[in-house]
């Protein structure tokens, strides 16, 4: 009998570190960064590029990398997670991010399911949020859900609002825990922030909602002020009536990856 071939990934990274964004901030968890991204955002500070080999740190936070190959089978991903997932480090989750981890969704479909049965750690999927198709192809895998509202105000592109939508009601429908994350920059608009509102009241998400100041990158430094940041929580925490906190990115303050 010939074996099916396994599908194949292509990583940027794998490394063990605390999360450093979203409600689950210092949390332990093993990292896998996959290749390549279908947006463009101006804050965007990760290389998602493919490449024919990827980074892996064995030893956390002493910044040596060993290479690998690419792509990585799925057996051979298990493999190297196994050897990472060390009790010393213990791990509270599998984080699966990018660029965009949905664009190689019928490779999660398949490493999923394994990743839960052979590591036993609960799957945190980070993602643009505005791929529903891929995302239904592995829902059932996934414990928690970062999802970004792409604000076209601080992204630079188009609206995906019909497409958030969609995928935010995925998430209500299969009860799947989830963090909506909008990142802010001093370029934010108040109709992107209403039209975000009524995005998460129409879907009745029962999603923690986090503003992620952004951070000065290669392609923009329009960091907002205090004072923006703090009227835009109250005025989205009123209109939603519940709690929208302000998480900036934790890791970079602590040196992390």
């Amino acid at each position: 009998m010939v074996q099916e071939k396994q599908q194949t990934a292509f990583v940027s990274e794998i490394f063990s570190s605390a999360q450093g964004e979203g409600v689950h901030i210092g949390r332990r968890q093993l990292f896998v960064r996959l290749c390549g991204c279908h947006r463009n955002c101006l804050y965007c500070d990760t290389d998602f590029e493919r490449k024919g080999t990827f980074n892996v740190e064995r030893e956390p936070g002493s910044g040596v990398f060993e290479q690998v190959p690419n792509p990585i089978s799925v057996n051979q991903l298990i493999k190297l997670l196994h050897e990472l997932n060390r009790s010393a480090f213990a791990h509270d989750d599998l984080f699966i991010t990018g660029g965009e981890p949905l664009l190689q969704a019928d490779f999660l479909a398949e490493f999923l399911p394994e990743a839960h049965k052979q590591l036993n750690l609960p799957v945190h999927l980070e993602t643009s949020g505005d791929l529903v198709v891929q995302f239904i192809k592995i829902a059932e895998h996934i414990d928690h859900v970062l999802m970004d509202i792409k604000l076209p105000s601080v992204t630079g592109e188009s609206a995906t609002w019909e497409a958030h939508q969609r995928f935010m009601e995925k998430i209500g429908a299969d009860e799947i825990s989830a963090t909506i994350k909008l990142v802010v920059s001093a370029d934010t608009s108040e109709e992107d922030l209403a039209e975000a509102v009524e995005l998460i009241t129409a879907t009745e998400t029962r999603a923690h909602v986090v503003l992620q100041p952004m951070t000065a990158a290669v392609k923009t430094d329009r960091i907002p002020t205090a004072k923006q940041v703090l009227t835009w929580q109250s005025q989205m925490a009123s209109a939603l009536g519940h709690s929208v906190r302000v998480i900036p990115q934790c890791h970079k303050l602590m040196g992390l990856l």
